[in-house]
């Protein structure tokens, strides 16, 4: 019986955001400290639309410590290859199994996002995928999200024969929104044999990304198992600290697939998926670099097979900024005759308002590079 009631507490925490004056992030920065860590950060809003991130409390130094966390405070899950649905079947039990540790850890619990508000593969809600205009991905999204209740149902007796029966009172949507949290969140690290685990580490997981150059913090594991994030170089206080996630991620479809969110970038970039050979899960093998004259892709049937895909929406780049600002008029009609109500709906439409302005860019420069060849 308490483990069952610590399991609903676990699954109540995503409601709790404060107490009294003190945020859920400052009771976990406290309690990082007193475990023996150091935070040299603060959390907080980093955007006009509420995202979460850290930021430098004061200036510092290149090879600076941002964050000390001693290898006790960290979780560990499963081995890297498996899915996150079995790393949050491992999660459940770790904590059914240990309740003096599970009561420990809720300062990090209740960090944690509340429900709802995490969006990944396992938890986009079907209705608005159309607005993607992106078939692959609304399919990969599907067949992801199946499977993640195939698991919940029982479809893997080898993982967990019933899921309900073990861990009653759990929810398909309680165990979805932990396995989106589980994805988005875990890093990757060795652990004391060598073996490569997923990990979720305390304060660092609340850490914004930025890949390339652009990050400006750098995440590792020490040989007595603690994790130290450090500064790239000199960082100016109130400056947002980022680290790169990983390299798979550095295109509007992967990370919205994996993490839930899209970029902006300058100059544009094409989304995986419109590069040869290009897809969801690896770093794409082509760039942007590769339309520029002397390049690998600079050639006409290059040109009209992007042509070809910018082609096949039904709206345009200007259409999609026009619903984005709210001017519906006759656009709405575009959504279905709906208008966009929700911020996931906003970026759906911006996704792919992105993707439309960099297969234009892509476009005329490749068109510039064939022009300074003779072959247009």
């Amino acid at each position: 019986m308490r483990a069952a009631l610590i399991l609903v507490a676990f699954l109540g925490i995503f409601s709790q955001c404060s107490y009294g004056s003190i945020t859920a992030e400052e009771k976990l920065i406290r309690w990082i400290r007193r475990c023996g860590g150091t935070v040299d950060l603060e959390i907080t809003n980093v955007s006009d639309e509420g995202l979460r991130g850290a930021v430098a409390v004061r200036d510092m130094n290149k090879s600076q410590i941002a964050v000390h966390l001693p290898a006790h405070i960290a979780v560990e899950l499963g081995e890297g290859h498996v899915t996150s649905e079995e790393n949050t079947v491992k999660l459940f039990r770790l904590k059914k199994e240990n309740s003096a540790w599970n009561e420990s850890m809720l300062p990090y619990w209740e960090s944690l996002p509340q429900a709802g508000t995490s969006m990944t593969k396992q938890t986009y809600p079907a209705e608005p995928l159309d607005l993607l205009q992106d078939r692959i991905l609304e399919a990969s999204i599907v067949v992801h999200s199946a499977y993640t209740k195939n698991v919940y149902d029982g479809g893997k007796p080898a993982l967990i024969e019933s899921f309900q029966e073990e861990f009653p009172g759990v929810s398909y949507v309680d165990f979805s929104h932990i396995t989106s949290v589980v994805a988005s969140y875990a890093f990757l690290f060795p652990n004391e044999e060598g073996v490569a685990k997923r990990m979720l580490l305390p304060v660092m997981d609340m850490l914004n990304h930025a890949d390339g150059t652009e990050h400006n913090l750098e995440i590792m594991q020490a040989d007595n198992g603690d994790f130290y994030a450090y500064t790239l170089r000199d960082i100016d206080k109130g400056e947002e600290l980022f680290h790169e996630y990983n390299t798979g991620i550095r295109r509007n479809d992967q990370s919205l697939f994996h993490y839930g969110f899209i970029r902006e970038h300058d100059p544009p970039r094409l989304i995986a998926q419109d590069l040869p050979a290009g897809n969801l899960y690896e770093p794409a093998a082509y760039s942007e670099e590769d339309y520029e004259f002397g390049g690998r892709l600079v050639n006409k049937a290059e040109l009209a097979r992007l042509e070809a895909i910018l082609s096949s929406f039904p709206t345009t780049e200007a259409e999609d900024a026009k619903l984005l600002e709210g001017k519906n008029g006759g656009w709405a009609g575009l959504l279905g005759g709906r208008s966009i109500q929700t911020p996931l709906e906003r970026m759906f439409v911006k996704y792919r308002m992105l993707r439309k302005r960099a297969l234009t860019e892509v476009i005329q420069k490749l068109k510039d590079a064939l022009v300074i060849t003779k072959e247009l």
